[in-house]
C-alpha cells in the first residue's frame, strides 16, 4: 500500500505537468509513461524482490524494464485519449463531482483493463531463471481476470476517491492561504 501511495500521486502529477506541455497528446502519453515508469520502477521493483525474498541489487532494479516502460506509455497515452472522449461525451458534466468521478471511474476501468496484458508479461520477466515456467505454463486466465480486476478495483477507488478530494483540499488551500497571508 505504501508503494501505491508513492507511484499514484506520482503519475498524477507528472501526467499533471504533462498536460501543461504544448505536444501531441500521444507524445505526452509517451513521455508520461516513460518518467512514471523510469522514476518508480526501481521502487516497485524492490518491493517485489522484497516479497520474494530474492536477491536486491542495483542491477536488478530495472530489471523488466522494456515490458513496464511500454505497459506504462500505453496507459500514458489511452489514458489521456479515453479522459478527453469522456469530458467531450459532456462538457457540462467534467466539472461536477460526479462527472469528475464518472469520467475517472471509466478511464481509470478501461485503461487497466487494456494495459493488464503488460502486467502478465512484466511478471513472466520477472521470473527467477531457476523457477522459470514457460509462458504457457505461467499464464493462467482466472488468476490474470482475478489480478487484473482487483488491482483496477483498487485504482479506480483511490483515484476517484482523489478526484472527489481534488476540489475540497484546493478550496481549503486556498482558504488557509488567504487566512495566513492576513496573519
Amino acid at each position: 500500500m505504501a508503494t501505491n501511495f508513492i507511484k499514484f500521486p506520482f503519475f498524477e502529477a507528472t501526467n499533471v505537468i504533462m498536460a501543461g506541455v504544448d505536444i501531441p497528446p500521444a507524445l505526452r502519453g509517451t513521455v508520461t509513461g516513460t518518467v512514471f515508469c523510469t522514476t518508480t520502477l526501481p521502487i516497485t521493483n524492490h518491493r517485489f524482490r522484497k516479497s520474494m525474498n530474492l536477491e536486491i541489487t542495483a542491477g536488478n532494479l530495472y530489471q523488466a524494464y522494456l515490458p513496464t516502460v511500454l505497459r506504462d506509455i500505453l496507459f500514458g497515452v489511452v489514458r489521456n485519449k479515453v479522459m478527453a472522449f469522456m469530458i467531450g461525451l459532456k462538457p457540462e458534466k467534467a466539472n461536477t463531482n460526479m462527472g469528475r468521478f464518472v469520467n475517472m471511474f471509466t478511464t481509470v476501468i478501461f485503461v487497466c483493463v487494456l494495459s493488464a496484458p503488460g502486467n502478465e508479461l512484466r511478471g513472466y520477466c520477472l521470473q527467477p531463471p531457476n523457477r522459470a515456467l514457460p509462458f504457457g505454463e505461467f499464464f493462467k486466465p482466472d488468476k490474470f481476470v482475478r489480478s487484473t480486476s482487483v488491482g483496477a478495483l483498487i485504482m479506480v477507488v483511490s483515484l476517484g476517491v482523489g478526484t472527489l478530494a481534488t476540489p475540497q483540499v484546493l478550496k481549503l488551500w486556498v482558504f488557509l492561504g488567504e487566512y495566513c497571508f492576513f496573519c
